[in-house]
């Protein structure tokens, strides 16, 4: 590798581990809540759909498989954040809802990106957001290409 490639190597990875490790001690202390950051997005992905989730729509959104899903929605379960109900006509099936303590947490990671996103704005002069903006685009589009083949 090439001194670039080295460099962007380690800026690429330490931003990674740092926005991750960030997020996880933050979402601890405004939800004051034990959550991963994995936990979060799977109560995020829960949240978007209004309380009517399947765990099939859950592996959909975060590109996981069904029982991935199903053993992450049973410790959500566990520690409280959601609940399951079995669907009406199909009791094989149920209806993933967040519980008080799972909204919660969602308003917390909710808070935690706008904060993010805003203090990392100010940093920046117009045309470095410009820059900035096009280039994450790009590594955004590189990544999805390579996932998604």
């Amino acid at each position: 590798m090439n001194d670039f490639e080295i460099n962007l190597n380690d800026v690429l990875v330490n931003t990674f581990n740092s926005i991750l490790k960030f997020e996880e001690t933050s979402l601890k202390t405004i939800a004051d809540a034990p959550v991963t950051v994995n936990e979060a997005h799977m109560i995020e992905s829960i949240s978007k759909r209004s309380g009517c989730s399947t765990v099939s729509d859950i592996a959909s959104d975060m590109k996981i498989a069904i029982p991935t899903a199903t053993v992450a929605v049973k410790k959500l379960e566990n520690k409280g954040f959601v609940t399951k109900v079995p669907f009406s006509d199909d009791g094989r099936r149920f209806i993933i809802s967040l519980t008080e303590k799972g909204t919660k947490v969602d308003r917390a990671h909710s808070i935690f990106h706008r904060r993010m996103v805003r203090n990392i704005s100010r940093e920046f002069s117009d045309e470095e957001k410009e820059v900035l903006l096009t280039a994450i685009k790009k590594l955004n589009e590189f990544f999805k290409e390579k996932t998604e083949a």
